[in-house]
């Protein structure tokens, strides 16, 4: 057989057949390109975003320091650290901190290594970012009104909590250790409140504090009768009375017999004892972070009885008030002060009543509610309600009152209802007790309630971002 060598014809088609292969490869270029930059530059955004989060972080963490330059810089870096930790997004930022009077300024930049662009030759981009912030040096008390009831036990929704609080105190406390404008109190609430050291003296004479007897008092109080029930007028005025839980069946122990009294959160509806429902004690106003994160540490969840936030918001209003019972408080209308509350639950209020057995206790028959700081529903006749439902009602109008007349003093009041299984109404209740509704927070997460306590504390801080 012969053969032919490619004629002039076939050796141009065999040409231009190379031509498009090489004409459609550089064609190629631009389209990776572009590709490249849609992906690396959405990279880059990220890493940007990110960074400018965690630079005024830092920044407010600076502006509410104070020591040399290399000690706030240092201050900044830890903040900038933690939420942006090194290898973040592949990007390992710069950060410095200038601190100008009363004016700081953070600068973070980063290169990125890409991805695709690098087919292009551009093997990395650079990120920056900046903020600035303004110093506002001003006095603030807070008192930080906390739910402890049983339900706070779900899920460790308690720990969550303390770990909100934790955070708070960090960014308002920045590196001070005992700060010299900030003051805070911490009021857990669950079916009463622990006025602690101050109990004895706002129950008169004859009633001993002794919160390490198991059979004693651990020194939560009854609510007082009307007019008083939430006032902000002194023991000399109006004694308090003790809390005190009478052993029944829904209550099954013996004070005879103290191993019968079960004083422990961990126990949950099957606890006992005269203390059963009374929460951690109040800390009134401090400056010293050590002890604040202490009281954090301790929260606990407290079990039966039920959750009224009114009583905790009137606790909440005395904490802050320079009148007794607590006396730690600056004057109504002191200058340049602000006076706030964070007012945080998990749960409708309401009175409880145990429906059924739980460890020595049994459902009670005889009555229509668990013991409360009002007493029950069908002994003392506090409430005004001898329902459930009738007690709700009454309770939120209280709370609601409350929330008025500390707005009328001026207190700027913040409030978180936490997780999902709260009803509207008590959303619509917190919401209108706010100061405004973006000091209403609704977190239905573990997550969210740390980012809303973040949040208030960054608002709080009294410093602007002003870039």
């Amino acid at each position: 057989m012969t053969h032919h060598s490619p004629g002039p014809l076939s050796r141009l088609i065999h040409c231009r057949r190379g031509n498009i292969a090489v004409m459609f490869a550089l064609s190629l270029i631009p389209v990776i390109a572009s590709v490249g930059f849609g992906v690396d530059i959405t990279r880059a955004y990220a890493v940007k975003s990110r960074m400018a989060a965690a630079l005024d972080a830092a920044a407010l963490a600076v502006g509410s320091s104070t020591g040399t330059n290399a000690q706030l810089q240092q201050v900044g870096s830890n903040f900038f650290n933690a939420n942006f930790p090194s290898g973040t997004l592949d990007a390992t930022p710069a950060v410095t901190f200038t601190v100008n009077g009363d004016i700081i300024t953070g600068s973070a930049s980063a290169s990125i290594p890409t991805v695709i662009m690098n087919v292009v030759g551009i093997n990395q981009l650079n990120v920056a970012a900046t903020s600035t912030v303004m110093r506002k040096i001003t006095g603030l008390e807070l008192a930080m009104v906390l739910d402890n009831t049983g339900s706070m036990t779900s899920n460790n929704n308690i720990g969550a909590l303390r770990d909100a609080a934790a955070s708070l105190l960090d960014i308002l406390f920045g590196s001070y250790t005992t700060h010299p404008t900030l003051k805070i109190a911490l009021v857990p609430f669950s079916a009463a409140v622990n006025p602690g050291n101050e109990a004895a003296g706002l129950v008169g004479a004859g009633s001993a504090h002794a919160p390490t007897d198991p059979a004693g008092w651990k020194g939560c109080v009854m609510e007082r009768a009307s007019p008083h029930t939430h006032a902000d007028v002194p023991a000399s005025t109006a004694l308090w009375a003790r809390y005190v839980w009478q052993p029944a069946v829904d209550n099954n122990y013996s004070l005879s017999n103290p191993s019968s009294i079960l004083s422990n959160p961990s126990y949950g509806n099957g606890s006992t004892g005269p203390n059963l429902g009374c929460p951690t004690a109040i800390t009134p106003l401090t400056n010293v972070k050590a002890e604040l994160q202490g009281a954090v540490n301790a929260m606990a969840a407290w079990s039966r009885g039920g959750t009224l936030g009114d009583i905790g918001m009137a606790w909440g209003l005395r904490a802050l008030s320079p009148e007794p019972p607590f006396t730690q408080g600056q004057p109504w209308g002191t200058k340049d002060l602000t006076k706030a509350v964070i007012l945080m639950t998990d749960g409708n209020n309401e009175v409880y009543k145990l429906p059924g057995a739980a460890g020595p206790n049994n459902k009670n028959t005889a009555v229509n509610s668990d013991f409360t700081a009002y007493g029950r529903l069908d002994e003392l006749g506090m409430v005004g309600a001898t329902t459930i439902s009738g007690a709700r009602t009454i309770i939120d109008g209280r709370l609601a009152t409350l929330c008025a007349e500390m707005k009328a003093k001026n207190i700027v009041v913040y409030t978180v209802t936490f997780t999902s299984n709260l009803a509207s109404s008590t959303k619509d209740i917190y919401r209108n007790c706010a100061s405004d509704p973006q000091k209403y927070f609704d977190s239905p997460t573990q997550a969210d309630l740390k980012s809303a306590f973040a949040a208030i504390a960054v608002q709080l801080s009294n410093l602007r971002i002003t870039q």
